[in-house]
């Protein structure tokens, strides 16, 4: 037996008694209603005390004392401080507002042992003990993406952010990647596309995310895999912005969303940007005041005018000598392709072909070199140089995320096939992604680490052979440090 909350239609939120068997979830008793802490801490003691009473497992000790050590058989042990972490954390963050059951193991599943929907099915069976047909797992997956589950989470973790978090979302970050299917049939979102994975042989989608400052997800998109990724970035603003609600909203995003076209919808509907800029392709003139105002110290930073944004221009040395390293690389292998006429020749980015001639482009080897050091940043906000630099440089939390998305939560490759139950399949991914980065910030440790250390401690069912008597009983943890990790994990959520 555990302890539920659930929100009721008067606004208040009532604690229930409840046990959870075979999927199927039984209310033993409703213990009563709070507004406020006094209340819920009350009606928790009142549950803990209908528990003890009920189960009898306060007198645990006092039963096992009373049985002969040829009685004793361990008949099961789980993980169930795992499923208990995941589930509590899910409930903490408004997920559990979407009232089923099934999604919530899915996404349990797929943050513990991520598999495909098979395996998840023998998963939560053989570890957990909760059964789930498989033709009810795509039933049920179906259903929410045609009954608002990505919606109803989106919501839940934008308001957890604001409630919880306490960040006003006046700034948030946006990026994209694919991920692919080991399939090489167009059929509905899927596609052939630009790869990011680096598997363009294979059909992919484009996903596009927006998380908050502390990488922690807010929004998701799902585009058919040809998609441009600058493409996406109007829409994705938009729906993002109406759900926030906030006029002072900014958005960061890298050199891939710059686009004429992006910064005239950002401005018309009002939205600050910081986005990286495509220096090389600014004019030759731009680019020889950039470099003379820099001058090369380490550290400068600049602010031009351009396309009536600012545009602002920063040099590091550090910078310079990884450019220059990169550049002196490619014009050594530009260069072994110019004396290898027999080689098929590909395009790279030093080589200059002229008719059936091919040479150095030295006017592109010259810009680079004046660009040596120099990143650039366009903006519409009044931030200072530093603040939109700052900001932009907090790209790598969502590239982090992808990062956790790909590795940890295995994304991909996809083995979907139809669009509901794909994309089904990204809002578990997504709500994986959030309880993930939760416990992250709570933690200070990795998920992988996290999940290490759960699963030290088991439920072990202890039965009496003879009588047929059980009791349950966690590992014993006496490490002080790693017991001082456990009781950290068993508070989150609470």
């Amino acid at each position: 037996m555990r302890i539920r909350i659930v929100p009721t239609a008067s606004k208040k939120y009532a604690v229930q008694v409840v046990s959870k068997r075979y999927g199927k979830l039984t209310v033993h008793k409703h213990i009563g209603t709070y507004q406020n802490a006094s209340e819920k801490a009350q009606l928790y003691k009142q549950a803990k005390a209908y528990i003890s009473e009920t189960t009898h497992q306060g007198d645990l000790l006092e039963i096992l004392s009373s049985w002969r050590p040829s009685e004793f058989a361990i008949t099961e042990s789980r993980p169930l401080l795992v499923y208990q972490l995941l589930s509590r954390v899910y409930d903490k963050l408004g997920l559990d507002a979407y009232l089923d059951p099934l999604i919530k193991d899915l996404v349990i599943a797929r943050i513990y042992r991520p598999a495909s929907k098979r395996e998840t099915q023998e998963i939560l069976s053989a570890v957990f003990g909760n059964q789930w047909p498989l033709i009810t797992i795509y039933r049920h997956l179906k259903r929410g993406i045609n009954s608002g589950l990505k919606d109803t989470f989106q919501k839940a973790l934008i308001d957890f952010t604001r409630n919880e978090l306490q960040d006003s979302l006046q700034l948030v970050f946006y990026d994209v990647t694919t991920l692919y299917f080991e399939s090489a049939v167009r059929a509905g979102i899927r596609d052939f596309g630009f790869s990011k994975d680096h598997r363009s042989q294979e059909t992919q989608i484009v996903v596009g995310l927006v998380v908050n400052r502390q990488g922690f997800p807010l929004y998701f998109d799902v585009f058919r895999g040809r998609t441009f990724e600058g493409h996406t970035f109007s829409s994705v603003v938009e729906n993002i912005k109406k759900l926030l609600g906030n006029p002072d909203l900014v958005v960061v995003a890298d050199a891939a969303m710059l686009s004429q076209a992006n910064i005239d919808d950002l401005i018309q509907h009002k939205v600050g940007f910081i986005v990286g800029a495509r220096i090389a392709n600014l004019p030759s003139q731009l680019i020889e005041q950039i470099g003379g105002r820099l001058r090369g110290q380490d550290g400068k930073t600049i602010t031009v005018a351009y396309r009536k944004q600012r545009l602002i221009c920063q040099y590091l040395q550090k910078r310079a000598a990884k450019d220059r390293s990169e550049r002196e690389k490619q014009i050594s292998r530009a260069q072994e392709i110019i004396n290898a006429p027999n080689e098929k020749i590909r395009r790279y980015r030093f080589i200059k072909a002229t008719g059936q001639t091919v040479s150095l482009n030295v006017e592109l080897i010259g810009k680079a070199e004046k660009l040596e050091g120099i990143k650039g940043y366009i903006t519409n906000t009044q931030l200072t140089e530093p603040i939109v630099i700052e900001r932009y440089h907090d790209l790598w939390r969502i590239e982090y995320a992808f990062r956790l998305t790909k590795s940890d939560l295995e994304a991909r490759p996809v083995f979907h096939r139809l669009d509901e139950t794909i994309q089904a399949h990204l809002v578990i991914v997504f709500a994986s992604l959030a309880i993930c980065k939760y416990i992250e910030i709570r933690t200070g440790m990795s998920i992988h680490r996290v999940l290490k250390l759960a699963e030290k401690v088991l439920t072990h069912k202890v039965t009496n052979t003879k009588t047929g008597e059980s009791a349950y009983i966690e590992t014993t943890i006496e490490d002080s440090e790693l017991k001082a990790k456990i009781e950290l994990l068993k508070s989150l959520g609470h």
